[in-house]
């Protein structure tokens, strides 16, 4: 699994890179498409910028051409339309020179020819008006007498001038073409090479795709193979676990089977036991040693009856109360003489307690029935014992007998001193965290009856199953 985990990483890891650099790459090339067609335009701007240039230079000899060439004409003709053309021409070359030197801006070389040129440009302007004016009243042989060659001079200074002018706008011209056409290869060139690298990475990435498509099939394959193995290895647990659970089933009921077994016959032994205490009592002549050997038999009895009725709980530690003191009030009951008008009732709560304590509880209840049952009545009496065990919902329990007898009375317990019953109800009691509390039942001064009463602190309640 750890293999497969490993693979998957490794192939996601490929893709991620192959997408990246495809991300980069394409960023890159748009980054340097925009960067070459921008200086493609930057130069195309300036190429245009040198053909205007050209074309105010152009404009600029126009205008002083046709002045002069207005000039010429009104001087030998003198129609007036030749003056008016020349004038009209020469008002607008200012302007032009202007645009001219606006333009030149940008090229402190060019501009500083431009400068060059004005005071040639305005003394020529200058010798057009001068000559317009001396036109209006005197003959072209004065005029050409007083104005010379000098319009001649100062119009090829200007053709030179302007000349120069045009011949560096023409060389950068051809720099910034050349540089366009640079551009536009290189811009051409990227193009090319984005479209490759776009190719490349498209087949890389096509590439890498179908190689992860590849790891993903392959990785479902194992896992696949993977999980038939761990639900054969699951049923193979499970299976292995069914014939644990079932042998742990079949030692359990084993146990039960040998525990209850063990419990039967232990009672069984006991009221042997009884058995032979009942013989022996038939037989001895001494009423005190009957009356001993009875008691004897009466309590290995008791716990006879609870030892057979002990059936442990699904942990092996515990039973319930009300099954081992029932057996025990029921021997107790069978074991009354027939025609005996004393009656025995008890409610008892299916309480969960530790085994260890079954056999002690018993043996105080016993105890103390049979305490009453022989002590609470005059020979020939009627009579009723209740015995009741309950916790009323609180943490400790508590065993009560009561009886409707002639009553206990504690001067008569001083007098007579404590038999060997009442101090077992004593040592068991104090066993269990308590102590027997003996009051009368009712206001009867005939029969008040005795309750006897003891809470068993220490008599642990296990938790209901």
């Amino acid at each position: 699994m750890q293999d497969l985990q490993e693979h998957s990483q490794r192939s996601n890891r490929a893709l991620i890179l192959t997408v990246a650099v495809s991300v980069v790459l394409l960023l890159g090339s748009v980054v340097l498409v925009r960067r070459i067609s921008s200086e493609a335009d930057e130069a195309d701007g300036w190429v245009v910028h040198t053909m205007e240039v050209k074309q105010a230079i152009a404009h600029l000899l126009s205008s002083l051409t046709t002045a002069e060439s207005g000039l010429r004409g009104y001087l030998i003709t003198r129609n007036p339309s030749f003056a008016a053309t020349s004038t009209a021409a020469r008002d607008i070359v200012p302007g032009q020179f202007d645009q001219l030197r606006q333009l030149m801006t940008d090229n402190r070389r060019q501009m500083a020819r431009v400068e060059a040129t004005r005071p040639v440009l305005m003394e020529r302007l200058g010798t057009i008006d001068r000559a317009l004016d001396l036109a209006q009243n005197n003959p072209t042989p004065v005029i050409v007498q007083t104005m010379g060659n000098r319009g001649s001079e100062l119009m090829d200074d200007l053709r030179r001038r302007l000349d120069e002018v045009d011949a560096e706008e023409s060389k950068l011209l051809q720099e910034r073409r050349g540089r366009a056409t640079q551009l536009r290869t290189q811009f051409v060139r990227a193009i090319a090479a984005m479209l490759l690298a776009c190719g490349v990475l498209a087949f890389i990435s096509l590439f890498s795709v179908r190689r992860y498509m590849r790891a993903l099939d392959e990785n479902r394959r194992r896992l696949a193979a993977y999980n038939t193995e761990l639900e054969a290895r699951v049923n193979e647990r499970t299976a292995d676990l069914a014939k644990a659970t079932d042998l742990a089933t079949r030692e359990r009921s084993r146990a039960e089977t040998l525990l209850t077994d063990v419990n039967h016959r232990v009672g069984n032994n006991l009221a042997l036991v009884s058995s032979f205490l009942t013989m022996q009592q038939r037989a001895v002549k001494s009423p005190e040693a009957a009356r001993a050997l009875s008691a004897a038999r009466a309590r290995v009895q008791a716990i006879a009856s609870a030892h057979r009725k002990l059936r442990l709980g699904s942990d092996f530690a515990t039973v319930k109360a009300n099954e081992v003191l029932g057996a025990v009030l029921e021997d107790i009951a069978a074991g009354l003489p027939p025609g005996d008008l004393i009656k025995l009732n008890f409610q008892l709560a299916p309480l969960e307690i530790n085994a260890r304590d079954a056999v002690s509880l018993g043996v105080l209840t016993s105890e103390l029935v049979m305490n009453a049952i022989k002590h609470a009545f005059l020979d020939g009496d009627a009579g009723v014992v209740n015995v009741i065990f309950s916790n009323d919902g609180a943490d400790a329990p508590f065993l009560e007998v009561t009886d409707d007898g002639k009553g206990w009375h504690e001067s008569h317990t001083q007098e007579s001193g404590y038999g060997l019953g009442s101090r077992i109800i004593d040592m068991v009691a104090r066993q269990f965290g308590g102590k027997p509390e003996r009051s009368a039942r009712r206001d009867d001064e005939k029969r008040p009856g005795t309750r006897v009463r003891i809470d068993l602190a220490r008599l642990q309640l296990m938790p209901q199953s």
